[in-house]
């Protein structure tokens, strides 16, 4: 919920900017200031079926012109199973609340979520109960067309539940993609001495880690589906994701696990709500969506307003692997601004200056270091005369935009 909120904030800056781009009136300046801000607790509380160490998110709301909401730190975290067993979790890092031994929501019973702030406010949310396990069917990927005319890749998923009692479903994902350096090269410059008047540099091999990358996203909005009115309760071809084309995560390979929720009718209202509120389209929309009420309330203020929903719900997860030649090999595809940048001695400067602005650059660590003319694979490699070539750190270092170690769940 975080991450939705976040995502809101930007939104709207962004709709402003529009709105004053487009009508040519926003001669002067135009100030963000939030009005009757109210300082509401958020609450993001998801118990599932998995054995695990349950995490439970604590924030404020925020203003329009901030950077984002405050944690919530310092509170006692429960969830009371069946108005007997307590199940107490603690502060793994600010705002983020992990239960101290792992457990799992099971079906027939009821659970309660309390918390009590460091203020010493004390909220409690409605009884709950775990809704039937339904198993995703597949998760599969095909090349399309979005609404908006982009081609690029798309995720889809099938669930069905020949019972008919889930119902409501809710999905996040994490990706996963790979991550090949464009112009790699196995030497960095580096400044060797330096002197009263000049430098002097060397070559020393690049890391190999620096070749091949990895980086993960999380989902950052809200998907939903029900089956109410359909006569199975059936999804067929629902698009959790899209990716275009010259995409950096389809740029090689790309793996996806997505997660389904079974959730209640009532969970799947607020999300609903929830999920509408995001995705509004105008900041001056005539239709406001008010406040968005869950099923957790204050005990010291009945009229204290909060905002979220603890919910318990039943998980079924599956991940899929997609190459990018697989699928989308005859279309643009993702292209890092690899231009060459050649430092130029000025007639002016004296050596040593030039020199200096040599290894300034090397130590901004924003460029990696790449020969005019580097030698092909096999051909002996010989100290270049040219000192001054480098292109962005992104293009000879991929690290600049992951990690070198493959994730444990990656295939190749």
């Amino acid at each position: 919920m975080v991450e939705v909120f976040k995502w809101i904030k930007w939104g709207r800056i962004l709709v402003v900017i529009f709105v004053c781009i487009t009508l040519n009136s926003c001669i002067d300046p135009f100030e963000i200031e939030t009005e009757n801000f109210e300082n509401i607790l958020v609450i993001n509380a998801t118990i599932t079926n998995e054995v695990k160490n349950q995490e439970i998110l604590l924030s404020r709301t925020f203003r329009f012109e901030d950077d984002g909401p405050l944690s919530e730190e310092g509170a006692i975290v429960k969830v009371i199973e069946d108005a007997s067993v307590e199940y107490t979790f603690e502060e793994s890092s600010p705002g983020i609340y992990r239960s101290v031994q792992e457990f799992a929501a099971s079906s027939g019973k009821e659970y309660e979520l309390s918390i009590q702030t460091s203020e010493g406010r004390s909220y409690v949310s409605d009884k709950v109960t775990l809704p039937q396990e339904t198993s995703i069917e597949r998760i599969y990927p095909q090349k399309i067309t979005n609404n908006n005319g982009v081609e690029g890749l798309g995720i889809f998923v099938d669930t069905f539940d020949p019972t008919g009692n889930s119902q409501y479903y809710r999905y996040e994902f994490e990706e996963t993609y790979r991550i090949i350096t464009p112009l790699w090269y196995p030497f960095d410059l580096i400044v060797t001495s330096e002197g009263e008047n000049s430098f002097e540099f060397g070559l020393v091999n690049r890391p190999e880690n620096q070749k091949v990358c990895y980086a993960s996203n999380v989902s950052n909005n809200i998907k939903i589906a029900n089956t109410t009115i359909f006569e199975e309760d059936r999804i067929t071809g629902l698009e959790v994701n899209f990716i275009p084309a010259e995409d950096i995560r389809v740029d090689n390979r790309y793996s996806i696990l997505v997660r389904q929720y079974v959730q209640s009718r009532e969970a799947n209202g607020f999300y609903e709500i929830l999920s509408s509120f995001s995705e509004s389209e105008s900041l001056f929309s005539q239709i406001q969506p008010g406040f968005i009420t869950g099923n957790i309330i204050s005990e010291n203020n009945q009229d204290e307003k909060v905002l979220g929903y603890f919910d318990v719900s039943s998980v079924s997860e599956q991940r899929i692997f997609v190459n990018r030649d697989d699928f989308l090999i005859d279309l643009p595809r993702f292209a890092l601004e690899c231009d060459l940048i050649e430092l130029v001695k000025d007639p002016f400067d004296e050596l040593i200056t030039f020199h200096q602005r040599i290894g300034a650059f090397i130590d901004s660590n924003e460029v990696r270091y790449f020969p005019d003319a580097p030698p092909e694979p096999g051909e002996p490699i010989e100290f270049p005369g040219i000192l001054s070539y480098f292109v962005p750190r992104a293009c000879g270092d991929c690290t600049a935009l992951g990690v070198s170690t493959a994730p444990g769940f990656w295939v190749d």
